[in-house]
């Protein structure tokens, strides 16, 4: 179902469209036990993502939702809302509303989980994010352009999953960073310290409901399930529709592998950057609707696609003999985030006169713990207020 505008006049609020989703209900076994599986996975794979003493490292657990209390509700959840957006020290409008639009939705389900799988393999000329630069605030309040990779051709195409994690030694940080950069610190590689700074801002803004957000990279999906159907029927149904995986090379950039998962042994070592697995985004997506999703959120690009992306997930698990659901979509191509927390004062002159879009760093340190409450402000709105958003089911 598409909500027009006419219907959007009819369901009243923005907050009527967000409880317009019905939660899948108690897990049943299989799938309760694939999220265990998930679980116990995440803890044994954490030095893949991050190594710390024992102190950060309980702190790292529950800001990315892999402690006991955060992976048990997502073991039980009745109601999981999933969003991927691509890493980036960076997350402009309005997919850095998406975590306050996720928690949206799982608020009005009891036990309302938000799994997010942010995109790890995109490169350094990702345009949309812009990862090779942080616009950031300065102690000072003022604008900041701190590039932290080449913009130079023979870097372009490499993953950021194979990036070292940059040496930020900075004098001017605004106090909104500091925490999230210390945590940052502990992180691998550049894609999981960009995920757990941005995850670090979130937290500290209210975006997520403490308990109920597990963070999985898309990259540690794939690495998670590919022994696990690495074999036929999957490799037959991969390769009747066309899509083949591909595999991070010594170069750092993506390879496609010509042979197919099930054609052999397939067990990739998690610890192992290299030996890690990119699957096709009809693939990847089908992975994660395994989890059991209620509804999934994606901006104007996943608009367009989301359908006949679904129909081909119908196919392969028609051809792999797996029942899946086919989530509620939210299509969120634009939110009035200048009206209700707009940039301004000298850090918004700076913001204008540069020409850079408004980004969640600059939006923590003007508004901090206030910009969860402007933004809960939407939901009273009328839902045809919002003339770019979509509800399919």
């Amino acid at each position: 179902m598409r909500v027009d505008e006419s219907m959007m006049r009819r369901m009243g609020r923005l907050a009527d469209v967000l409880s317009d989703v019905r939660a899948l209900g108690r897990p049943p076994v299989e799938m309760r036990l694939r999220r265990q599986q998930l679980a116990e996975f995440l803890r044994a794979i954490e030095p893949r993502v991050f190594r710390a003493p024992l102190e950060a490292r309980a702190e790292l657990r529950q800001l990315l939702g892999w402690d006991d209390d955060a992976l048990h509700a997502f073991i039980e959840s009745p109601m999981i809302v999933h969003s991927s957006t691509h890493v980036s020290m960076n997350a402009f409008p309005p997919m850095l509303a998406f975590p306050w639009f996720c928690r949206g939705v799982a608020d009005r389900h009891d036990g309302g989980v938000h799994l997010r799988t942010q995109v790890t393999h995109n490169n350094l000329s990702d345009n949309r994010w812009k990862p090779h630069v942080w616009w950031r605030c300065g102690a000072g309040g003022r604008l900041v352009r701190t590039p932290l990779f080449s913009k130079a051709p023979r870097f372009e195409h490499q993953v950021l999953l194979c990036q070292p994690p940059p040496r930020v030694e900075l004098d001017d940080l605004h106090a909104c960073d500091a925490r999230a950069l210390g945590l940052a610190g502990h992180a691998t590689n550049f894609a999981y310290f960009a995920m757990v700074y941005r995850m670090a801002l979130e937290r500290e803004l209210g975006l997520h409901a403490p308990g109920r957000t597990v963070e999985v990279p898309l990259d540690v999906v794939n690495v998670f399930t590919a022994p696990r159907v690495a074999q036929e029927p999957w490799g037959a149904a991969l390769g009747a529709l066309g899509l083949r995986h591909r595999r991070v090379g010594e170069d750092r950039e993506l390879h496609e592998v010509r042979e197919l998962p099930g054609h052999g042994p397939f067990r990739p070592d998690p610890l192992v950057m290299t030996d890690t697995v990119v699957c096709p985004n009809e693939v990847n997506q089908a992975l994660v609707y395994r989890f059991g999703v209620s509804a999934t959120i994606g901006a104007e690009k996943m608009t367009a696609y989301v359908d006949g992306m679904n129909e081909l997930i119908a196919d392969l698990m028609r051809r792999v003999g797996e029942a899946w659901h086919r989530p509620h979509f939210f299509g969120v191509a634009a939110l009035p985030l200048d009206e209700v927390a707009p940039l301004d004062g000298p850090l918004g002159e700076d913001v204008r006169r540069q020409g850079v879009r408004p980004s969640l760093p600059l939006l923590a340190a003007r508004y901090g713990g206030e910009l969860r409450a402007r933004l809960d402000t939407l939901l009273a709105r009328p839902a045809a207020d919002f003339p770019k958003l979509v509800s399919r089911r």
